[in-house]
């Protein structure tokens, strides 16, 4: 196996165990563990740990050693500032470049909000259960980064979905996500897909910078509130498998062209 694929496999392996939170906020990092539970030596690990420290996710502390961070308010706003300068761009193109399959993947994603909102009002139960919000999670994450996917820029994808990582690693807790919660980000989604669907950039655009100043406002409001509790309940970020495998049939169809057939 070359450098950088043993590099990689570092980097995935960590990630993986930030994503499950095995890795919490405020973990300290073993290089040597670390490398010793897949089996390599430690040099393409220290290599992921410096990655992920370039990526804002570790932190060196003198004396202390390696350890996950603990997002801050000002990161967590820079991060929705962020998705704010990027993500109207990519959808407005997603919306010239979205085939009739693509639109389809995207309301399947978009349709499992829905679904997570019958079921909640159906068990009459105020929000929703841990599995439930990895659910939410990894659906609201899939329809993102599907919409990246089918703009076509790879490079925007990989900084968005870090951004996306970085809020699920450090478990940020959002709002109570009551039936009414849902439907309102489900009808955000829905604002953004049809208007892709209708192949308006414009629209697009503008739906999704609505919706992603909403999403900031709960967060920073749910931050808050979590601040003030002393044992804030974490729930890992996860992307559900049948998602995953969505995004990489989209991605299977990109021809050169990528002009709509509306």
């Amino acid at each position: 196996m070359s450098d950088l694929s043993l590099r990689q496999r570092a980097y995935d392996h960590l990630q993986q165990k930030l994503i499950s939170g095995e890795l919490h906020p405020g973990s300290v990092v073993s290089e040597q563990s670390l490398a010793s539970e897949i089996g390599m030596s430690r040099t393409p690990m220290r290599e992921a740990i410096r990655t992920l420290e370039q990526e804002g996710v570790l932190e060196q502390l003198p004396r202390f050693g390696t350890r996950v961070r603990t997002l801050e308010r000002r990161d967590l706003e820079e991060l929705y500032e962020l998705r704010e300068a990027m993500e109207p761009f990519a959808v407005a193109k997603a919306a010239m470049a979205a085939f009739p399959e693509d639109v389809l993947s995207l309301r399947r994603v978009c349709d499992e909000i829905h679904t997570l909102a019958a079921e909640l009002r159906k068990s009459k139960v105020p929000s929703l259960d841990a599995a439930q919000m990895q659910r939410l999670l990894g659906a609201d994450l899939g329809f993102h980064l599907m919409l990246l996917r089918v703009a076509g820029n790879h490079r925007m994808m990989k900084i968005v979905s870090d951004s996306r990582l970085l809020t699920g690693i450090f478990g940020t807790q959002r709002q109570a996500h009551t039936a009414q919660v849902l439907e309102q980000t489900h009808r955000e989604h829905t604002a953004i897909l049809e208007a892709v669907e209708r192949g308006n950039g414009k629209a697009a655009a503008n739906a999704m910078t609505q919706h992603i100043r909403a999403s900031k406002q709960q967060a920073l409001e749910a931050y808050d509130r979590q601040q003030s509790q002393r044992n804030p309940r974490l729930i890992p970020l996860a992307m559900p498998q049948q998602l995953l495998a969505e995004i990489d049939r989209i991605e299977a169809r990109r021809p050169t062209s990528r002009k709509a057939s509306k």
